[in-house]
């Protein structure tokens, strides 16, 4: 099967993202960040593009006929936050298309970046998330992921943000 990762639960084609998904990925990304907010934010995509430049592991779902529906973008340790710890991967994106939301497709890219990344040979990962992003918490806290720190605003949102952190060794 070459690059692609079977997913027949969600009969899905997992592989890993290219250069040539990075638009759509990024469209993806400020469709779901709208969705989430009740409105699109400017400074989404832009925020997010130059994270595909510091790519650690890269995992897209894709739909046949519909084109990417998910994906995960984990970057090189000290790609994020200046409070990240400095040897952690840090998951800089998760989005899922709004019609493809609460069918499980998340924590399957989140578990597939968490083993990905260990593979590569890192002990754990930081990710940011809303803190009012209830349904990405209970997501994350489901898969192991455990706060860290103390929360902080947004850059961008101004909404309280809070640090997460997974050992990626249990």
């Amino acid at each position: 099967m070459g690059n692609e990762l079977a997913d027949e639960v969600h009969r899905r084609m997992i592989r890993h993202g290219s250069a040539e998904d990075i638009e759509e990925c990024a469209a993806l990304w400020v469709r779901a960040c709208a969705a989430r907010d009740g409105v699109a934010v400017a400074g989404v995509a832009e925020r997010a593009r130059p994270k595909f430049g510091h790519v650690e592991s890269w995992i897209v779902a894709e739909e046949p006929g519909t084109g990417i529906v998910g994906f995960v973008l984990a970057t090189k340790p000290q790609s994020g936050l200046p409070t990240d710890p400095p040897d952690a991967a840090v998951v800089s994106l998760l989005a899922i298309a709004p019609d493809a939301q609460g069918l499980g497709l998340g924590g399957t890219l989140l578990a597939r970046v968490a083993d990905a990344l260990a593979r590569r040979g890192h002990e754990r990962a930081v990710l940011h998330v809303l803190a009012d992003n209830h349904p990405a918490v209970r997501l994350y806290e489901r898969q192991g992921w455990m706060p860290w720190g103390a929360p902080f605003p947004h850059s961008l949102l101004k909404r309280p943000t809070q640090t997460y952190l997974r050992d990626l060794g249990a």
